[in-house]
């Protein structure tokens, strides 16, 4: 029976390692509070072209500082993982596409099948707080899908592991669920860290925001080793448990050889 990803597990494995790596905590915690300050420097207008540039460098090195223990200066590896997270991004943005285009259209045709009464309805029920909540969740489950799942393939061209995107949804597959409930505790973590400090100092919310962010990059890596570590891990105790059984065979007939000399 194939094992489930378990996001108690999760959390507490990115816990243990950034106790033990705390230098690379450290370090790429840095690196994106300097950042999250681009805006004051560039402007805002010029940093919503670049944030996207930037997000994906921070966690092309982080990959790199998490899995090779140093910064990667690989202009090919860069390249098809820079590809990989576009394929990702390009596969969420056409997700959210067709559903809002599915949903208007529904929307559309139920206005002008029910025009007086099924109009007043329908604007309620948009209006309301419930569609408001149902819209984001939607949106969080697309996100999980059509995002989380196949940037997988991302971090598999730095790991030199399978690269295919159609691999990532077979290597999850059953764990939907659970994979949304960590990114689901990593957005109220992060929503926690800033209802916190909603009035402490700008820099001091940019660092700490900068370190949860760093938490939830190291917690993404935990769900990949689940995914791609486990299988991979299981073969070989398959293989030491062979080669262990082989010797231990070996030296029995070898002892006996002697006993019956």
């Amino acid at each position: 029976m194939k094992e489930k990803l378990s996001v108690r597990k999760v959390y507490r494995n990115a816990y243990r390692y950034v106790l033990s790596h705390w230098f690379a905590f450290l370090f790429l915690t840095v690196f994106y509070f300097l950042g999250s300050l681009a805006p004051m420097l560039i402007g805002a207008a010029s940093f919503k072209v670049v944030s996207l540039v930037y997000t994906y460098l921070f966690f092309y090195f982080a990959a790199g500082c998490y899995y090779k223990q140093q910064i990667v200066w690989d202009k090919g590896i860069f390249m098809a993982a820079g590809v990989r997270f576009l394929a990702a991004v390009g596969l969420f943005l056409t997700s959210i596409v067709m559903a809002t285009l599915v949903i208007n259209t529904g929307i559309y045709f139920f206005r002008i099948s029910f025009p007086t009464a099924g109009g007043e309805v329908l604007d309620a029920v948009l209006g309301s707080a419930l569609w408001l909540i149902g819209k984001y969740a939607f949106i969080f489950v697309l996100f999980t899908i059509f995002f989380i799942v196949p940037s997988f393939a991302f971090v598999s061209e730095i790991t030199g592991k399978n690269r295919s995107l159609l691999t990532t949804y077979a290597k999850t597959k059953g764990n939907l669920i659970k994979i949304g409930a960590v990114a689901f505790g990593a957005f109220v973590l992060l929503m926690a860290a800033m209802i916190m400090l909603v009035h402490a100092h700008f820099l001091v919310a940019t660092l700490v925001r900068a370190a949860v962010l760093v938490y939830i990059s190291i917690i993404y890596f935990k769900m990949y080793d689940f995914f791609y570590g486990l299988p991979q891990n299981k073969r070989l105790r398959k293989k030491d448990d062979k080669a262990a059984a082989a010797e231990n065979l070996t030296s029995t007939e070898t002892e006996g050889e002697k006993n019956a000399d």
